[in-house]
C-alpha cells in the first residue's frame, strides 16, 4: 500500500536515518549512560556503520535488502508493547513511499484489499504543492504557517465498512536544504505568497520544482475517527443547501454502515399523517423509503408496543431478530411487512421538530442481531443532526414552494417587488410596535403604457367548427351503435333514441344555432350515457369501446377535435409565452419596467415605465422609445414564429397582432381585491375602454377590420406618435422584418373614442429571427436615423 503520489513537487526527497542514528551515537557517548541498553546500541552503530548506504537511501531496494537491521532500529521509536495498538509507519510527508508498519497497520491493509494507493481525502495536488512550500517556509526560513490541516483516509475492512483514520505527520527527524535552484525568500516574498494561496503559478514561481532538498524520515500515524468522521460527514451533507446536494438517502447507509460499524444499512424514513404531503414531499427531496409503509394499502404498518415507544414516549424502538418476533400476535403484521422487505434486525427512531414528531427514522440490516438495544445508543448522537436536517428542509421547501407561488401564480413583477416589499416591512414593524397599521395602496404615478396582442384570427368561428365537428361524429357513432343494436325487449326505446339522434343530426347539418350544443351534450349525458353503461349487452363491443375512448372522463364530453385545437391553441400560446418572456428578460436590462402578460386565443401583454418604477435610475423618453421598438420588433418575431411552426399543425391558424399606443402617461394601482395591476383613476379609463373595443373595429366608412393576418397593425390615440413609429417601421424594413406594404388610415369612432389613427405592415414571414440582437437595435436604429 502507497500513497497516492503527486506529479509536481519542490522537493527533491533523501530517505535517510542521520538524525535517528545520530540521536543513539548521543545516547552512547553520554558517560552517564551504562549497562545493557548503552552495549547494545554500541553494537547496533557498530553494524549500521557497515551499511553506508544507509546515510542516504538512494532507492527502496536499500530497504529491502536491510529490513532487519533498520527495523532494528526503529525500534526505538516502534515499540513492541504498542505495535497491536498504534497505527505507525515511516513515510517522508505527503510522499507516496511508506515501510515499518506495525502490526496493527498490517492488518489494516491486509482487510482492505492490499496493494493500492490510497488517497488523503479532498487534498488536491495545490494543496499539496502549497503544504511542501509551507514545511520549507517554517524549517528554513523561520516563518510561522500554520499548515496543521486535518487530513483524513479512507478504507474499507474486511466486512466492506468504510473506516475513517486522521492522518498525523511527525517530522522530527527531517530537514530542509536549499538547492543551486532554490531562491531566497524575501520579507516581501513571504508576504505576497501569504496574500496569494490560490495562485498556485506564484508559489511555483519561488519554490520551483526540486529546488530544495527534504532529507531523513517521518512517522505517520493514522488514528481511527470513524465514528467522529462519519457524524461529520453526515453533518456536512445535511448542511448543503437542498436544492445543489446529491439526494441525501443515497450516501446515508455507508455513513451509518461507518457509524454502526455493521455493513450494507439501509436508512429509511416514515411520514406520519400529521402534514402528510409535506412530509412525502420532503422523504422524496431527501431520496428515502418507507419500510413501514405497506405498498398495496399505502398504510402504515406499526405495532402497539412500536406505536407506543416511537409516538407516545418519543424513544427509539429496537428488532434484533425480526424472525423470533414474528412468534409475537401483537408484532406480527409489522414484523410480516418488515421480512417481505428483507429486513432481518433493525432500529426505529421518532423525528421530532419543533412542531413535534414529523415521522419515523428507520436503520434497516439484512443481518440477524446486526441491530439491537445496544448499538441503538448511537441514535442519541446521530438523531439531533438528523431532526434539524429535516426542519431545515422542511422549511426549505415551504419557502421554495411560496416562492414558486410568488413567480408563477401571483402578479407581483420583480420589478415592482420593492415597493411591495417596502410596504410590508413598514406595515409589520408597526404591527410589532404595537402601532395602528394599515396596508397603504400600491400605486405608481407618471408612468407610460404599451399594449399589444397576438390574437387568432377567427377563432370562435374555429372552435365552432370543432364543435359541430366533434357532434357530429360523436351522433354518428351513436346512431350507429343504435342501428346495429341487439334489442328485442328494448326495441321502442332503441327506436326513440334512434330517432332523436337522427333529428339532431339533420339540425347540426342545417343550421348550427346558439344553445343546440347544450341541448345536445345534455341529452347524451343525461339519458344516452346511463342507458349505454345499464345496458352495454345490447351494443356492439368494439362500437362501445371506440365510442368511450373519445369521451374526457372529466368533462364528460366527446373531445376529439375541440382537444385537437385547444392542444393546438395551447402549444401556440406557449410558444408566443415563451419567447415574449425570454425577450423580456433581455430589455429588462436596459430600464426595468412593470410586464404582465394573459393568455386568451393568443396573448396579450401590458407594459409599463416610468421613474416611479425604479426611482433609483434617471429615465428618458428614450427608454420609452427603446421599449416601443422591442415590441414592434417581437411582435413581428412572434408573427414570423407562428407561420413557420403551424405549417405542421392539424388545423390552419391565421394569427393578427395588434399594438396600441397611448399618448401620455397614466397611473396605475395594485388592486387588492383582484391580485393585479390595474389603471388607477376614472380620468385614465379611455385607455381600458380602447383596449378593450379596438381588435374588433373597423377602418372607417369600411367593413375591414384593422386586424389582418401576417401584418402588424398600430393604433393611435392621437397622431402624436405617428411619425415615430413611420421611423420604426422604415428600420424594420431595412432589416428585412416588415414587406414594403405600408398603409395608414383612420379608425371609426367607437363608443366615447373618436380620432384615432392606424398604420399597418406586412410581416416578412421567411425572415431569420435568430438575427435579431435586441439589445443593440437601438443603438442601430439611433445612428440609422441621426446619421
Amino acid at each position: 500500500m502507497k500513497l497516492t503520489s503527486y506529479d509536481k513537487t519542490p522537493f527533491q526527497i533523501q530517505f535517510s536515518f542521520h538524525r535517528l542514528i545520530h540521536e543513539v551515537k548521543a545516547f552512547v557517548s553520554d558517560e552517564l549512560q551504562s549497562g545493557l541498553k548503552k552495549g547494545y546500541y554500541q553494537d547496533l552503530l557498530q553494524r549500521i556503520d557497515q551499511v553506508p548506504t544507509l546515510g542516504i537511501i538512494a532507492n527502496e531496494q536499500v530497504i529491502k535488502d536491510n529490513q532487519e537491521l533498520i527495523n532494528e532500529l526503529l525500534e526505538i521509536l516502534f515499540p513492541r508493547g504498542l505495535q497491536d495498538n498504534e497505527i505507525k509507519a515511516v513515510s517522508m510527508p505527503f510522499q507516496s513511499l511508506m515501510f515499518n508498519y506495525t502490526k496493527r497497520f498490517h492488518k489494516i491493509i491486509e482487510e482492505s484489499g492490499g496493494n493500492y494507493d490510497i488517497e488523503i481525502r479532498n487534498f488536491s495536488p495545490h494543496q499539496y504543492y502549497i503544504a511542501c512550500c509551507c514545511i520549507v517556509m517554517n524549517y528554513y526560513f523561520k516563518c510561522d504557517f500554520d499548515i496543521s490541516y486535518p487530513l483524513f483516509i479512507d478504507l474499507p475492512d474486511s466486512k466492506g465498512i468504510i473506516h475513517h483514520y486522521r492522518v498525523l505527520y511527525n517530522a522530527d527527524f527531517v530537514e530542509v536544504f536549499p538547492t543551486e535552484k532554490a531562491l531566497m525568500l524575501s520579507k516581501v516574498d513571504i508576504e505576497l505568497l501569504q496574500d496569494n494561496y490560490d495562485d498556485l503559478d506564484l508559489w511555483i514561481k519561488y519554490f520551483p520544482q526540486e529546488s530544495w532538498i527534504i532529507r531523513g524520515f517521518g512517522i505517520i500515524s493514522l488514528v481511527d475517527v470513524t465514528i467522529e468522521s462519519a457524524i461529520s460527514l453526515l453533518k456536512e451533507n445535511f448542511l448543503k443547501a437542498e436544492l445543489q446536494r446529491e439526494p441525501i438517502g443515497n450516501t446515508l447507509g455507508q455513513l451509518f454502515s461507518s457509524i454502526f460499524k455493521v455493513p450494507n444499512l439501509k436508512v429509511g424514513y416514515t411520514p406520519l399523517e400529521f402534514d402528510k404531503l409535506i412530509q412525502v414531499e420532503t422523504r422524496d427531496i431527501m431520496a428515502l423509503n418507507s419500510y413501514l409503509i405497506n405498498e398495496q394499502t399505502n398504510e402504515i404498518v406499526l405495532s402497539k408496543n412500536a406505536y407506543t415507544k416511537i409516538i407516545e414516549k418519543l424513544e427509539y424502538f429496537s428488532i434484533s431478530d425480526i424472525d423470533e418476533h414474528l412468534a409475537n400476535e401483537s408484532e406480527r403484521l409489522m414484523c410480516e411487512q418488515l421480512k417481505a422487505r428483507g429486513v432481518k434486525s433493525c432500529l426505529f427512531s421518532p423525528v421530532v421538530i419543533s412542531t413535534g414528531i414529523e415521522g419515523i427514522l428507520e436503520i434497516i440490516s439484512e443481518d440477524q442481531r446486526a441491530l439491537h438495544s445496544v448499538n441503538a445508543q448511537k441514535l442519541n448522537a446521530l438523531i439531533p443532526i438528523i431532526a434539524e436536517t429535516f426542519e431545515r428542509v422542511k422549511i426549505d421547501l415551504l419557502n421554495h414552494v411560496e416562492a414558486i407561488i410568488q413567480r408563477e401564480f401571483t402578479t407581483i413583477h420583480p420589478s415592482v417587488y420593492w415597493k411591495f416589499l417596502e410596504e410590508a416591512r413598514r406595515n409589520y414593524v408597526e404591527s410589532v410596535i404595537e402601532k395602528d397599521y394599515y396596508i397603504n395602496p400600491i400605486s405608481f404615478s407618471d408612468v407610460y403604457p404599451l399594449y399589444g396582442e397576438i390574437d387568432i384570427k377567427g377563432s370562435s368561428q374555429l372552435r365552432n367548427e370543432a364543435i359541430v365537428k366533434d357532434l357530429r361524429e360523436q351522433l354518428s357513432l351513436l346512431k350507429k351503435m343504435f342501428s346495429n343494436s341487439k334489442g328485442e325487449v328494448s326495441s321502442l326505446i332503441l327506436e326513440k333514441h334512434f330517432l332523436k339522434l337522427t333529428a339532431f343530426i339533420r339540425q347540426l347539418e342545417t343550421h348550427f344555432f346558439s344553445g343546440l350544443e347544450q341541448r345536445i351534450e345534455t341529452y347524451i349525458k343525461e339519458e344516452l350515457h346511463p342507458f349505454l353503461k345499464k345496458e352495454a349487452h345490447l351494443f356492439d363491443e368494439d362500437l362501445l369501446k371506440t365510442y368511450f375512448n373519445h369521451i374526457d372522463l372529466q368533462i364528460n364530453i366527446y373531445y376529439k377535435y375541440r382537444k385537437i385545437f385547444d392542444h393546438q391553441v395551447g402549444r401556440m400560446n406557449k410558444c408566443f409565452s415563451d419567447i415574449l418572456d425570454a425577450r423580456q428578460k433581455v430589455v429588462q436590462n436596459v430600464f426595468p419596467h412593470y410586464y404582465e402578460r394573459f393568455k386568451t386565443d393568443g396573448i396579450e401583454h401590458n407594459i409599463y415605465i416610468g421613474e416611479s418604477i425604479c426611482p433609483t435610475l434617471s429615465f428618458d423618453f428614450t427608454y420609452l422609445q427603446n421599449l416601443r421598438l422591442w415590441q414592434l420588433q417581437v411582435m413581428g418575431e412572434l408573427m414570423c414564429t407562428h407561420y413557420r411552426n403551424n405549417i405542421q399543425e392539424v388545423i390552419p391558424m391565421d394569427v393578427t397582432v395588434l399594438i396600441f399606443v397611448y399618448d401620455t402617461s397614466l397611473g396605475i394601482q395594485f388592486r387588492m381585491d383582484e391580485k393585479r395591476f390595474d389603471i388607477d383613476g376614472s380620468y385614465n379609463t379611455r385607455y381600458e375602454i380602447i383596449k378593450k373595443r379596438l381588435d374588433k373595429a373597423y377602418i372607417k366608412e369600411t367593413t375591414e377590420r384593422i386586424v389582418q393576418p401576417k401584418k402588424v397593425t398600430i393604433a393611435f390615440a392621437s397622431s402624436k406618435d405617428l411619425e415615430e413609429y413611420r421611423n420604426y417601421l422604415s428600420f424594420g424594413q431595412k432589416l428585412g422584418l416588415f414587406t414594403s406594404e405600408f398603409e395608414q388610415f383612420e379608425i371609426e369612432d367607437m363608443q366615447g373614442v373618436s380620432g384615432m389613427i392606424g398604420l399597418r405592415i406586412g410581416v416578412n414571414l421567411d425572415f431569420d429571427t435568430e438575427s435579431l440582437d435586441y439589445v443593440n437595435l437601438m443603438h442601430l436604429f439611433l445612428r440609422n436615423h441621426y446619421l
